[in-house]
C-alpha cells in the first residue's frame, strides 16, 4: 500500500502509530494467512486490526 510513497511521507505517517514505523507486506501476510488458516476454525465475528496501533491512542 505504501511501496511508491516518498520515505519522508512514510516516516511523517509512522509518527501517528504506536510501533512509529509503516507495516510490511510479510506483516499483512500473516494475518490473512491466519484468517484462512484452520487454526482460525474458532473465531467468529472480530476484527483483526492490523493498523500499528494508530487506534490505540
Amino acid at each position: 500500500m505504501v511501496g511508491r510513497v516518498r520515505k519522508e511521507r512514510k516516516d511523517e505517517l509512522a509518527k501517528d502509530l504506536l510501533v512509529k514505523r509503516v507495516g510490511s507486506t510479510r506483516e499483512i501476510s500473516a494475518a490473512i494467512a491466519f484468517l484462512i488458516s484452520q487454526g482460525e476454525g474458532y473465531m467468529s465475528g472480530r476484527t483483526l486490526s492490523v493498523d500499528g496501533g494508530l487506534y490505540m491512542h
